[in-house]
């Protein structure tokens, strides 16, 4: 996948869902070819549009969520919930 191509601006609930696991997938494998955390992020952009949707205090989750591949539902919905609240597809407040 070019992730530069990619904007979870349009997505729906599943998409962003969809393209999370994909992120996580794609950190993995680079773990796994023996790069480094440190180096993966600061090679990569893709991670960086999430950055405008989360608030300051969920970014740092939503990493640590990404680069240990948890799957966990509810933490992948609260994501998404926060994403989709600052899209304004939720009426509720940050």
């Amino acid at each position: 996948m070019n992730f530069e191509d990619v904007s979870i601006e349009t997505m729906n609930r599943q998409e962003i869902k969809d393209y999370l696991f994909c992120i996580q997938d794609y950190f993995q494998k680079c773990i796994n070819k023996g790069m480094e955390v440190d180096d993966i992020l600061d090679n990569s952009t893709i991670l960086d549009e999430f950055e405008k949707y989360l608030p300051d205090e969920e970014f740092p989750i939503f990493v640590i969520t990404i680069l240990n591949g948890f799957k966990s539902s509810e933490i992948i919905d609260n994501i998404i919930d926060s994403i989709e609240k600052s899209r304004g597809f939720l009426n509720v407040p940050n």
